[in-house]
């Protein structure tokens, strides 16, 4: 964290993805966002960067899960990420092949990406 470059957790559905990322942001201010709200796909499909100051706010850590499931997601994190610099996100989702592809060309060298695993 801090490293001014995106958390990306990535792994099959039900690993426990959602729940680590919430506990390593326990009791610290953030704001949360689920790709599996229509109101949050819209928020964030294809914000202008304006528009995207105001969702942030003040926030310093923004928590997105499901991500895969937000059309053009890759864009509105590579505007946070290039343009607010202060501000940590922490990105999960369960189907690694469609956030990849939405992700990794736009946020090439600006990720930290990770896998998580079932334990068996």
């Amino acid at each position: 964290m801090s490293s001014k470059k995106a958390i990306l957790l990535i792994g099959p559905r039900q690993v426990g993805k959602t729940t680590l990322l919430k506990e390593v942001i326990n009791h610290q201010n953030h704001l949360f966002f689920t790709g599996d709200d229509p109101n949050t796909r819209q928020l964030l499909d294809t914000p202008n960067f304006s528009q995207i100051q105001r969702i942030v706010g003040e926030s310093k850590l923004i928590f997105i899960d499901e991500a895969q499931r937000i059309n053009n997601i890759g864009l509105t994190l590579k505007l946070i990420t290039d343009h607010m610099p202060d501000v940590q996100l922490l990105i999960s989702g369960s189907s690694a092949l469609e956030l990849n592809n939405q992700i990794t060309e736009t946020l090439t060298g600006r990720k930290w990406e990770y896998n998580l695993l079932p334990i068996s």
